[in-house]
This record gives structure tokens, C-alpha cells and sequence, in this order.
């Protein structure tokens, strides 16, 4: 069959005709570099006895400045974990105030920069980016609990013995035990030796290591993120294409092709002059274009040239679907409701659906998470200061449509199922010493009255009402 000679061309909206050769050099292809950030371990792995994690940490690290769904909801899981406050909670009948003393003082000191809620967030950040988190635990020369760091979790490794951590940052080099390793460690050469043996100066202070689980690895986790890489690879792509593209030339208009013959310089400019003057002057202008064949070309095959106008607004469109694809997949992975990361899905379903969905994160993603920063902060304040009458708990994420409970309530109180001092513990606030508050109603008659002792409550309910509206309406309004 014989092969016909095609020539394409792009012309734009300013008039520029450019090749099709010359558009391609701005299209991302496959197999082209994408470096990564170099690994500080490089080289030390074997001669200090460290295993090298399954996935670069630091490149993990950095993908939290290249996706913004990506950094949104690790910084959202990290919030909710554990940025909405703490509280003890007693765990016998009659708990010593001594130790809870003890323990708020440390907890609300535990570092002279930063809070409990900061560490506890930072570590949830690492956790979230690279899979693995750590706190540094300082204790005194009688092992009591003194302090509580946040070390970055990118510049940790773990030994073959999992009893000693390395942290490498620029030329430094620091070594950390196991919280619980009951030997000394030199924080200098990383060498053990026994207890008490190591002057107080050169001690290695210990780490508290918690890591998403993974089954291919005893030494480290992994993120909830890398299922959805690609999409974060895609997205990147998408974007530098566009900046690629818009940068260096218009927004294409035109496609030329010429079938039979070749697209030579004299063509390019008779098309370049009608586009940039002829059609500007005159809308109703005629572009004339002729084209001869390749040298040596003797054959019938008629010559074509075909103008068809491109239509941006599909590419485009295109570009914003694969978009909220890789959105959704990457807010999927870390398992959080788009709401939650500040977006809003026009045409989303609301009322149980949200409903449901925020519990259903609360549930799986943030819970287990809480559970496993309390169980740290709980052996450290049983391990380190002595505290066995007081438990440390997360304060929980609020999922719940206060509209909606309002709503629930008003029906409860009509049909009598709640008195008035009822609806206002359920809305957390103090009843009131009033015994006609805690009758039930009926459509606003209270059951089992006189004549005279119902004008007596309804006096009080109307004397209540434009407080309980307030109340309502604060609640509402603090969880819009």
C-alpha cells in the first residue's frame, strides 16, 4: 500500500502556526527522568547495621508539597486525631488527685517550644506522609519522666537489633534506644553497654516508634497514600503539561493538514499573514492556500488541505475530570470525606448520607488512630511518673447535624418522650431547679395536671422558651 505524505500544523489563537513535531516536545512522556531526593542513609546502611526502609522516605516526605488533596488530608487526619484537645479520665472510684496533678503538670509542659497537642500532631503528620512517627521520651537520672520531642520521621532508621535508632540530619548523626531497653546506648557511637554504665552526658535518650503496619516489613509502616501514587503522578502531570504548554505558546485554534504534500515555509507563512492580518481586517477575507508534492513524487494521489477549528473547551474539560479522579481516588486512599478536606462536591448527597459517611470516618480512621496515641501517652505516664488512677483520652471528632438533633428533639418533647430540663442535658447544658421542667408534655399540655397547675408550668415554659431558643441556637451555630 502506498504510503501518502502527511503534514500537520497547529494555528493559534494569536496567529503563531506551529508544527505538530514542536507541540509534541511539550507533552509529558513516559520513561523521561523523574528525580528523586537523594536518601541521607546512602552508604551507611551496612556499615551501621541499619535496614533501609521498602520506600524512599524522603521522596514520601515530599510528596506532601506536590498534591494539595494529599497534604489536606493528612493535615486533616492529624487535626482530628489529635488536635481537638485531651482530658484524664479517672479509672478507679475514688482516684488520687496527687497523681492527676502529677500528670497534668507534665502534659501540659512537656516540652518548653511545643505542646502536647503539637507533638502529638507533628507525629501524626509523619505517620500520615511516610507511614512512620516518633517521639523522643527524656527521662532523668532516676528514670522519671521529664520530657516528650517530636522527632521528624524521615531522618530515622531502624537497626537490625530493633533496640536502636539512627538519625541522620546533614552531617550530624544521633543514636536513640527503644523506649523500655533497659541497657545504655552511647548517643554518639551507637554502642551498648550496661545499665548505668554510661555517663549521664553521653546517654542515649529513648524513642517511641509507632508505624502503620505493613506485611513486608518488621522495621517500618508505610502510608495510606501509596495505593493512590499514581494519582498524585497524574495530577503532577497534568498540571506541568498545562504550565508547559500555556507558557510557551496560545491556545491552539486551528489544525492544518495537508495529505499529499508537504507543509513548506511559503504555506506556513500564507496561513500565519491570513490568520494574524487578512482575517483581522476583513471577517469575510478568503485564504487561498496551495501545496505541491514532495520531490520525486510522481504518483495520482490527489493533495488535500483540511482546516478544522479545535475545540479547547473538551481538552479542558477533559483535564478538569481527571482532576476530581485523581481527587477522589487520593482523599479515597486516606479513607476522608471530601467535606472534611475543605471541598465541596456540587450535586453531593447530604442529610444521612453525610451523616453516615462521617461516621463512618470517625469510626475507621480517626478512633484507631486516637487508640494508639493514648495507649503511648498512657505507658508513659504509668511507666514514667507513676500514674495508675488516670487514663489520657483524645477528645472525639464531632460528627453529628445539630439542625437535625434539634429537629429530633423538638418531635420528642411535642409527643412527650422528653421534658424541658431532659432537652437540655442532651444539648450539654446544666437542668434547671424548676419540678415542672422535668414533666412531660403533649402537644404543650402537660400530662397529669389541673387547670390551675398547667397555667402555672405554661408561665414558666414561657418565661424558659426565649432561653431555650438561644441555647438552641448557639448550639447550632458552633458546628455549621
Amino acid at each position: 500500500m502506498e504510503k501518502k505524505a502527511v503534514a500537520k500544523a497547529y494555528v493559534l489563537s494569536d496567529g503563531e502556526v506551529i508544527e505538530e513535531s514542536t507541540l509534541e516536545r511539550y507533552a509529558i512522556k513516559q520513561g523521561e527522568s523523574r528525580a528523586l531526593p537523594s536518601d541521607r542513609f546512602n552508604g551507611s546502611y551496612r556499615e551501621l547495621g541499619l535496614v533501609e526502609p521498602l520506600y524512599n522516605l524522603e521522596a514520601l516526605a515530599q510528596l506532601l508539597e506536590l498534591n494539595p488533596y494529599h497534604y489536606r488530608a493528612v493535615k486533616t487526619k492529624a487535626r482530628d486525631t489529635a488536635g481537638l484537645g485531651w482530658y484524664l479520665e479517672p479509672k478507679t472510684n475514688n482516684p488520687s488527685e496527687q497523681q492527676r496533678e502529677i500528670a497534668m503538670q507534665f502534659l501540659e509542659n512537656p516540652n518548653p517550644y511545643k505542646t502536647l497537642t503539637d507533638i502529638n500532631n507533628n507525629v501524626m503528620v509523619d505517620y500520615d506522609s511516610i507511614g512512620n512517627g516518633y517521639y523522643e521520651v527524656i527521662r532523668d537520672e532516676d528514670g522519671t519522666l521529664i520530657g516528650l520531642e517530636h522527632i521528624p520521621g524521615h531522618t530515622v532508621r531502624v537497626h537490625q537489633d530493633m533496640n536502636r535508632y539512627c538519625q541522620i540530619r546533614g552531617t550530624k548523626k544521633v543514636w536513640f534506644k527503644r523506649f523500655g531497653f533497659e541497657d545504655d546506648v552511647d548517643y554518639v557511637t551507637g554502642e551498648i553497654a550496661p545499665a548505668g554504665s554510661i555517663p549521664m552526658e553521653r546517654r542515649a535518650t529513648e524513642i517511641i516508634h509507632v508505624h502503620n503496619y505493613t506485611s513486608r516489613s518488621d522495621y517500618y509502616g508505610l502510608p495510606d497514600i501509596l495505593p493512590a501514587l499514581s494519582a498524585i503522578i497524574s495530577d503532577r502531570e497534568r498540571a506541568e503539561y498545562n504550565i508547559s504548554f500555556f507558557e510557551n505558546h496560545a491556545v491552539p485554534a486551528y489544525v492544518v493538514t495537508v495529505t499529499g504534500a508537504e507543509l513548506d515555509e511559503q504555506t506556513k507563512q500564507l496561513i500565519r499573514r491570513y490568520f494574524q492580518q487578512d482575517i483581522k481586517k476583513n471577517r469575510h477575507s478568503t485564504l487561498v492556500v496551495t501545496a505541491q508534492k514532495p520531490q520525486g513524487d510522481f504518483s495520482d494521489t490527489p493533495i488535500e488541505i483540511k482546516f478544522q477549528a479545535l475545540s479547547v473547551e473538551t481538552k479542558e474539560a477533559s483535564f478538569r475530570m481527571l482532576r476530581m479522579d485523581n481527587r477522589d481516588e487520593i482523599l479515597s486512599a486516606h479513607g476522608v470525606p471530601p467535606y472534611r478536606a475543605g471541598i465541596v462536591v456540587e450535586g453531593s448527597l447530604g442529610g444521612s448520607t453525610a451523616r453516615e459517611s462521617s461516621e463512618i470516618y470517625k469510626q475507621s480512621v480517626i478512633e484507631p488512630r486516637q487508640d494508639m496515641l493514648e495507649n503511648v501517652i498512657n505507658r508513659l505516664l504509668s511507666v514514667g511518673l507513676g500514674i495508675t488512677d488516670w487514663r489520657f483520652r483524645f477528645k472525639d471528632i464531632d460528627t453529628k447535624d445539630t439542625q437535625t438533633k434539634i429537629e429530633e428533639l423538638r418531635f420528642l418533647f411535642e409527643v412527650g418522650a422528653y421534658s424541658p430540663n431532659m432537652i437540655l442535658r442532651e444539648l450539654g447544658k446544666e437542668p434547671i431547679d424548676d419540678p415542672n421542667l422535668d414533666r412531660h408534655f403533649i402537644f404543650g399540655q402537660p400530662l397529669d395536671a389541673s387547670q390551675e397547675e398547667t397555667n402555672a408550668i405554661l408561665n414558666s415554659l414561657k418565661q424558659l422558651h426565649a432561653k431555650l431558643i438561644d441555647i438552641a441556637t448557639k448550639e447550632g451555630g458552633k458546628h455549621v
